[in-house]
């Protein structure tokens, strides 16, 4: 079988769907756009998102919270298999050294080193961010690490607080005192009923020389 023979019966730019050439054709007429509507204008287009008219997913889904996604550090990943197999001993490793050549296509420009595979060769990884076996590896085959990026220090549980002493058992609470203290037995005598006058100008339980 000759190629020739393959592309003979396989077009490469398939023709064109015609449209508006009668009915039988099964495009005729309104040539697939319908009947009336924004769509069988000449210059439209179905914008992203358009959810024929009623309220758009975007606009349904609820909104909460924060993300950091878009804020996140993204790293171009390299693997220690890759740097035993494209580097010489006593080399330097750096994103545009795999870079040149061609073991890494950096799209983010910060490199990340990973611990896959072993390591025989003393190297020299400046990276923006190294894994820990990975670091592990490079050490104990006689090379270095050099971070770019930031060191983040561990996470560490602050302390739980201590419990409160108990109150001592000699000193007992001091005595309730009623409420209002001294005010009270004033109260009561401003509240007492006062004797009523008799039309003899005497006062209610008064002896009778009282009065003069």
């Amino acid at each position: 079988m000759n190629v020739s023979d393959v592309l003979a019966k396989v077009k490469r730019r398939p023709d064109r769907k015609r449209r508006g050439r009668g009915r039988g054709t099964g495009l005729g007429k309104t040539s697939g756009r319908g009947h009336k509507g924004a769509a069988s204008r000449a210059g439209w287009r179905r914008r992203y998102g358009y959810d024929g008219g009623q309220t758009s997913l975007i606009r349904r889904l609820p909104k909460r919270g924060f993300s950091n996604s878009p804020f996140r550090a993204r790293c171009d990943v390299t693997n220690l298999e890759t740097l035993e197999a494209g580097f010489s001993e006593g080399e330097t490793v750096t994103l545009k050294a795999l870079e040149e050549r061609g073991l890494l296509r950096p799209e983010h420009g910060r490199l990340k080193v990973l611990g896959d595979g072993e390591l025989k060769k003393k190297l020299t990884v400046v990276a923006y961010s190294v894994s820990g076996s990975a670091k592990q590896k490079i050490e104990a085959a006689g090379g270095r690490v050099e971070r770019l990026g930031p060191v983040r220090k561990p996470r560490t549980r602050a302390p739980a607080p201590a419990p409160a002493k108990p109150a001592p058992a000699d000193k007992a609470p001091a005595a309730d005192k009623p409420a209002g203290g001294d005010k009270a037995g004033a109260g009561d005598k401003a509240g007492a009923p006062k004797a009523k006058k008799t039309d003899s100008g005497k006062k209610k339980g008064e002896p009778a020389g009282a009065a003069e």
